[in-house]
């Protein structure tokens, strides 16, 4: 099954680009909505402060504090169409980073979706279908927790790894 993690870096990119194709493209489109179009691409964003705090979206009604102390958790779940089909919105949040929004090509009613420890992977016989590295990633997430998918036909957990963004381990097939 394939899913997707959708990115604030690449989120601003799609719009940015989005932005510019039709700006480019309209034949309406006056010299001044074109240059202040070109001037927002290359307007310089604040750099990320740290390699993991990437890969994320803003938590809206979360204060920064908030987000900082809360515990790793599902934020939410909602079903949308993908490509036509039904899918599940899953946006959840490790402690101190921001929310992140994972695409399951299944209805939310057709999953699972929880924040588990090591022993609850072993208790599901799933801690066995990691190697070594994802084990140290998975054992480093705050408190423990990482978030685990499951559907009809596969199982996934998304730890965060050393480049600091989150990433998909299959667990079943």
């Amino acid at each position: 099954m394939w899913n997707m993690i959708l990115t604030e870096r690449a989120a601003r990119a799609s719009i940015v680009a989005a932005s510019l194709l039709t700006a480019a493209c309209s034949p309406s489109a006056d010299s001044a909505g074109a240059e202040q179009a070109r001037r927002a691409a290359a307007t310089p964003r604040a750099a990320a402060p740290s390699a993991a705090s990437t890969a994320t979206l803003p938590d809206a009604g979360a204060s920064p504090v908030a987000a900082a102390t809360a515990p790793s958790r599902i934020v939410s779940t909602a079903d949308i169409t993908l490509r036509g089909k039904p899918a599940c919105d899953i946006r959840f949040a490790y402690a101190g980073r921001d929310t992140e929004s994972l695409f399951w090509e299944e209805p939310c009613d057709a999953i699972t979706a929880r924040m588990l420890t090591r022993e609850e992977l072993t208790a599901l016989g799933r801690w066995s279908r990691l190697d070594d590295y994802a084990r140290r990633f998975v054992a480093a997430l705050p408190g423990g927790r990482v978030l685990y998918v499951e559907g009809a036909a596969s199982a996934s957990v998304y730890p965060v790894g050393t480049g600091g963004s989150t990433y998909e381990v299959p667990v079943a097939d």
